[in-house]
């Protein structure tokens, strides 16, 4: 039997996959500004229920200052990452910047074992590496033959950005959700997500138009693509708060596997014989991983 964050983790990788094909196929119609003022706007009534939640039913002893710190940290990271990623895929294709972006456990798996203390058994310190050695590669060949879509200057440093972002990150939302309820960790984002979203709105030059658009087919499909979102994270904190964040991460980062294979299907990315096989090491990786 799975465990339980293993169980998490991979329900995350699966909706993370499938979110970033339809995000690639939402951008073609809808600006990023767009993206995030749709997010914005689907996400902040969910957290002011968690915050809520917690202000009532929140023993307020375990609400101490430096996992608050840390809470905040963890979720600015998250979410001012995720606006780097828009960014940088309006610039590259899906399958270059996500498979670049998805290796920042390398950066989090790293610092969860010299800073945390977490101990792996070799067989998943093995499928770790496999997966993050593969997710690399794959970036590295598949953006090479995905010329038509760009391999640009600006979606690599973006991607490159992101990866930073997200791996140093991950580490602060371990030891917030090490030391907080989960609901508690969640309840940080009414904080975080209004001048975060306002930066990102005002850098881009947003127009009225964009910050509030009109309902149309691209933007109920902007809206999806936050529902999904936030049920994945969902899914990824619940599984870090589970388990041990040198493996859960690790995990997660697999997320392209689901997001390649969509983009194949329905956005007629090219897939290469080399594609195929660094897939499939990334499958063997994460079977590796699983094993408790």
């Amino acid at each position: 039997m799975l465990d339980v964050s293993v169980t998490l983790a991979l329900c995350s990788l699966l909706i993370y996959g499938f979110t970033q094909v339809l995000a690639k196929a939402t951008v073609k119609s809808v600006s990023p500004a767009s993206m995030v003022a749709v997010n914005f706007l689907v996400s902040i009534p969910i957290y002011v229920v968690f915050l809520v939640a917690t202000l009532l039913l929140v023993d307020k002893s375990v609400l101490r200052p430096e996992y608050i710190l840390y809470a905040l940290i963890g979720a600015t990271t998250a979410r001012g990452g995720y606006y780097v990623y828009l960014t940088a895929l309006e610039k590259g294709s899906v399958t270059m910047v996500g498979s670049i972006t998805a290796a920042y456990p390398a950066i989090t798996a790293t610092l969860a074992i010299l800073v945390l203390g977490e101990e792996l058994r070799i067989v998943n310190g093995i499928g770790i590496t496999v997966i993050i050695a593969s997710m690399v590669a794959l970036s590295y060949v598949h953006g090479r033959h995905t010329a038509r879509e760009g391999f640009s200057r600006g979606a690599l440093i973006l991607s490159l950005t992101t990866f930073l972002v997200w791996g140093f990150g991950g580490m602060f939302i371990k030891l917030a959700l090490t030391h907080l309820p989960l609901i508690a960790y969640l309840s940080v984002y009414p904080f975080i997500l209004p001048p975060l979203a306002f930066a990102y709105l005002k850098h881009q030059k947003a127009t009225r138009a964009e910050i509030l658009p009109k309902w149309s087919v691209p933007i109920m499909a902007a809206a999806a693509v936050a529902v999904l979102w936030q049920l994945a994270y969902f899914a990824e904190t619940g599984a870090v708060a589970q388990g041990a964040a040198s493996i859960v991460f690790p995990l997660i980062s697999a997320y392209p596997i689901v997001t390649i294979a969509g983009a194949r299907i329905l956005l007629k990315e090219e897939l290469a014989r080399i594609d195929v096989i660094l897939l499939g090491a990334v499958l063997l990786g994460i079977l590796l991983t699983s094993i408790a």
